[in-house]
């Protein structure tokens, strides 16, 4: 059933997706919500359109195209590199604007060359907007979320942290609503005594027992939930996160990072400055990028 409502330029923009040597898919909007949650943490189920299939599993309407499109390369055992455009509605509640939205995007998979395909990405879409937006100014930001993984990583804090904040790399709203959490923990409250003693020993396999049969003495069936082995190790993450506060100097450490916002060509020695190996290794990665992605470009490292 064809799309309706599309913008105005919908013909155009596939066009220019086709010159592109692009193959486009579309993928089902019912989706699995696993993958998704997943890679982005719990707090993304608050942000999706939830609901279970007939079996108990979780379903989400599309939040976006990337992991779909690449879950369908993956299944139909698709040979790279392989690049593939989409154009599609997606579902998700924001603060500002609609919750039902559509998104365009080229997804290029299996590059070996990386710093070729985020040249050949930049490339791609300034050559279409310039084209489909003739005489208008344009600006690039442009960030490495390898180089901000490897500050993150080198901070020390838990896994769980560690994938909320990248995942929020990009969305400074997102960033400094974490960051004050990690500044000012707030702990858990109204949890049963029991489980916070279990949870305290370290004693998962009573605290999954317990979880058990709370779970069946309240008729809540887990053929329509997680199991109790699920709950209990979400329940053991969250009292983790809840509990862990950033130090000053890492904080320090954290903000200045988020702070840098140089000229591209001075982005590898605004960088040079950081004292910590992971931060070097990463540094290494993103330095190739400077000879590769148009020299006029501005942005953040």
């Amino acid at each position: 059933m064809p799309l309706i409502g599309l913008p105005n330029f919908a013909e155009e923009l596939l066009a220019e997706f086709s010159a592109r040597n692009t193959t486009r898919v579309d993928t089902p909007v019912i989706q699995p919500a696993e993958p998704f949650l997943d890679m982005a943490g719990e707090d993304l189920r608050r942000r999706i359109f939830m609901t279970e299939s007939e079996t108990g599993a979780s379903l989400c309407l599309r939040p976006e195209f990337t992991i779909p499109v690449c879950l369908r390369h993956i299944e139909t055992a698709t040979g790279t590199p392989k690049r593939y455009s989409y154009l599609g509605e997606v579902f998700r509640q924001r603060r500002g604007g609609g919750n039902e939205f559509y998104q365009a995007g080229i997804e290029d998979l299996g590059e070996t060359e990386t710093s070729d395909a985020d040249a050949r990405a930049i490339g791609d879409a300034i050559g279409i907007l310039k084209r489909l937006l003739p005489g208008r100014t344009l600006s690039v930001t442009l960030g490495d979320q390898a180089v901000f993984e490897a500050v993150v990583q080198a901070l020390g804090l838990p896994s769980g942290w560690q994938k909320r904040l990248v995942h929020a790399f990009g969305d400074m709203k997102h960033l400094e609503a974490l960051l004050k959490r990690l500044s000012s923990p707030r702990p858990v409250t109204g949890l049963d005594p029991l489980v916070l003693e279990l949870v305290a020993r370290g004693d998962e396999a009573a605290l999954v027992a317990h979880i058990d049969v709370t779970m069946e003495a309240t008729g809540y069936s887990t053929n329509a939930s997680r199991s109790p082995l699920e709950i209990a190790r979400r329940l053991r993450e969250k009292l983790v996160l809840s509990a862990t506060r950033l130090d000053d100097a890492a904080m320090l450490v954290l903000k200045e990072f988020l702070s840098l916002s140089v000229p591209l060509s001075e982005a590898s020695s605004a960088l040079g400055g950081g004292l910590l190996v992971p931060f070097w290794i990463a540094n290494r990665r993103f330095r190739p990028r400077m000879y590769i992605v148009p020299c006029d470009m501005t942005g953040v490292p």
